[in-house]
Protein backbone atom coordinates (compact mmCIF):
# COMPACT_ATOMS: atom_id res chain seq x y z
CA UNK A 1 0.00 0.00 0.00
CA UNK A 2 1.26 3.48 -0.75
CA UNK A 3 0.36 6.87 -2.14
CA UNK A 4 1.39 8.43 -5.44
CA UNK A 5 1.88 12.18 -5.64
CA UNK A 6 4.73 14.32 -6.87
CA UNK A 7 6.10 16.37 -3.98
CA UNK A 8 9.39 18.02 -3.08
CA UNK A 9 11.31 17.40 0.11
CA UNK A 10 12.30 20.36 2.27
CA UNK A 11 15.62 20.50 0.38
CA UNK A 12 13.99 20.36 -3.07
CA UNK A 13 14.34 16.67 -4.02
CA UNK A 14 11.31 15.43 -6.00
CA UNK A 15 9.63 12.31 -4.55
CA UNK A 16 6.57 10.53 -5.92
CA UNK A 17 5.98 7.34 -3.88
CA UNK A 18 5.00 7.51 -0.20
CA UNK A 19 4.27 4.80 2.34
CA UNK A 20 3.53 4.59 6.04
CA UNK A 21 6.39 2.96 7.88
CA UNK A 22 4.93 3.03 11.37
CA UNK A 23 2.20 4.40 13.60
CA UNK A 24 3.20 5.32 17.13
CA UNK A 25 0.27 5.72 19.52
CA UNK A 26 1.13 7.76 22.59
CA UNK A 27 -1.72 6.84 24.89
CA UNK A 28 -4.25 9.62 25.35
CA UNK A 29 -1.88 12.13 23.71
CA UNK A 30 -1.43 11.70 19.94
CA UNK A 31 -0.72 9.32 17.09
CA UNK A 32 2.49 9.83 15.15
CA UNK A 33 2.56 8.58 11.58
CA UNK A 34 6.01 7.91 10.05
CA UNK A 35 5.93 8.43 6.28
CA UNK A 36 8.76 7.39 3.96
CA UNK A 37 8.96 9.07 0.56
CA UNK A 38 10.92 7.66 -2.38
CA UNK A 39 11.99 9.11 -5.72
CA UNK A 40 9.55 6.69 -7.36
CA UNK A 41 7.92 3.27 -6.99
CA UNK A 42 10.93 1.55 -8.55
CA UNK A 43 13.17 2.85 -5.75
CA UNK A 44 10.76 1.40 -3.19
CA UNK A 45 10.98 -1.92 -5.02
CA UNK A 46 14.79 -1.81 -4.70
CA UNK A 47 14.34 -1.53 -0.94
CA UNK A 48 11.95 -4.50 -0.90
CA UNK A 49 14.39 -6.53 -3.00
CA UNK A 50 17.22 -5.65 -0.62
CA UNK A 51 15.34 -6.94 2.42
CA UNK A 52 14.22 -10.07 0.58
CA UNK A 53 17.73 -10.87 -0.67
CA UNK A 54 19.69 -13.66 0.96
CA UNK A 55 23.01 -12.50 -0.51
CA UNK A 56 25.82 -12.14 2.02
CA UNK A 57 27.37 -8.91 0.73
CA UNK A 58 24.25 -7.04 -0.25
CA UNK A 59 23.97 -3.28 -0.43
CA UNK A 60 21.18 -0.80 -0.99
CA UNK A 61 21.46 2.66 -2.53
CA UNK A 62 17.95 4.12 -2.20
CA UNK A 63 17.06 7.69 -1.24
CA UNK A 64 14.37 7.70 1.46
CA UNK A 65 13.01 10.91 2.98
CA UNK A 66 11.22 10.36 6.28
CA UNK A 67 8.78 12.68 8.00
CA UNK A 68 6.68 12.35 11.13
CA UNK A 69 3.10 13.61 11.21
CA UNK A 70 1.44 14.08 14.58
CA UNK A 71 -2.34 13.81 14.76
CA UNK A 72 -4.99 13.51 17.47
CA UNK A 73 -4.94 10.30 19.49
CA UNK A 74 -7.16 7.48 18.25
CA UNK A 75 -6.78 4.16 20.02
CA UNK A 76 -8.51 2.20 17.24
CA UNK A 77 -6.87 3.86 14.23
CA UNK A 78 -5.60 1.40 11.60
CA UNK A 79 -3.01 1.86 8.86
CA UNK A 80 -5.86 2.27 6.34
CA UNK A 81 -7.32 5.03 8.53
CA UNK A 82 -3.90 6.73 8.53
CA UNK A 83 -3.65 6.60 4.72
CA UNK A 84 -7.14 8.12 4.53
CA UNK A 85 -6.06 10.82 7.00
CA UNK A 86 -2.93 11.66 4.99
CA UNK A 87 -5.08 12.30 1.93
CA UNK A 88 -6.96 14.98 3.90
CA UNK A 89 -3.77 16.93 4.64
CA UNK A 90 -2.56 19.76 2.40
CA UNK A 91 0.64 17.87 1.61
CA UNK A 92 -1.03 14.67 0.41
CA UNK A 93 -4.29 16.12 -0.93
CA UNK A 94 -5.10 14.60 -4.36
CA UNK A 95 -2.68 11.69 -3.82
CA UNK A 96 -3.80 8.45 -5.41
CA UNK A 97 -3.68 4.98 -3.88
CA UNK A 98 -1.07 2.66 -5.24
Amino acid sequence: MGLIKELKTSNGIPVTYHRIVSINKITNQCNIVEVASYLNKEERQKEIDYYNSTAENKSMDVFINTEYISKPYDEKESIVDCYDYLKTTDRFKDATDE
